[in-house]
């Protein structure tokens, strides 16, 4: 069982998560959920895209390092969409240039989440 797998009840309380399983980690965060954990958090918390149903695959993005990704101009109607390909978190919108930001030292860095089990 993966570790997002095994603690995601808890996880979520303290972080949003969101699964990106399909072959091009498409992900999605919504406006509304966002400005919950920030209004209950400010800005420290995590942002979590699993990637993988069987292995260990999850990126775990710092809100306050990925903030400017998720702009409200970029908002497709009450979400932001994307994907991760080769290490890279995009954040798209139609009619709009892509944003892109390399997140390969997030990946799987659990010790991130605040007030989340150890690992293993």
């Amino acid at each position: 069982m993966t570790y997002i797998a095994a603690h995601r009840a808890r996880l979520s309380e303290r972080h949003y998560i969101t699964d990106a399983t399909s072959g091009t980690h498409w992900y999605n965060f919504y406006a509304g959920k966002l400005t919950e954990y920030r209004r209950m958090y400010g800005d420290d918390f995590c942002l979590v895209i699993n990637c993988s149903e069987t292995h260990d695959s999850a990126y775990v993005l710092p809100f306050k390092d990925v903030k400017e990704m998720f702009s409200p101009e970029y908002l497709n109607g009450t979400r932001w969409v994307g994907n991760v390909i080769k290490e890279n978190l995009s954040v798209s919108l139609g009619g709009k240039p892509m944003q892109e930001m390399c997140i390969d030292d997030f990946h799987n860095a659990f010790e991130l989440l605040q007030e989340a089990p150890l690992p293993f």
